[in-house]
């Protein structure tokens, strides 16, 4: 069986993004407008405790095949997400 390649592998550029010390709305807000303004091949590292299943389906309805992401750590408190745009 082999290993999974990690999504920030090859990255242009990994931003970090706190969303510890925001209320839910901001944060997926504020990830929204983060992923539109990056460039294709860049990865936002989202570190959250909690996880932002409404978030990733926004974003997924929105980028489509344009987002890849990817679960580092899920667990209560502390959720770490890589979410990739890539150019298609």
């Amino acid at each position: 069986m082999s290993a999974l390649k990690s999504v920030a592998s090859g990255a242009l550029r990994i931003i970090p993004f706190d969303g510890y010390e925001l209320p839910y709305k901001s944060t997926e807000s504020a990830l929204m407008k983060a992923f539109t303004i990056i460039n294709p091949g860049e990865v936002i590292r989202l570190y959250i405790d909690r996880n932002p299943h409404t978030v990733i389906i926004k974003l997924a309805l929105k980028y489509g095949s344009k987002l890849i992401f990817q679960y580092l750590q899920n667990r209560d408190g502390g959720v770490i997400i890589d979410f990739k745009k890539v150019c298609m």
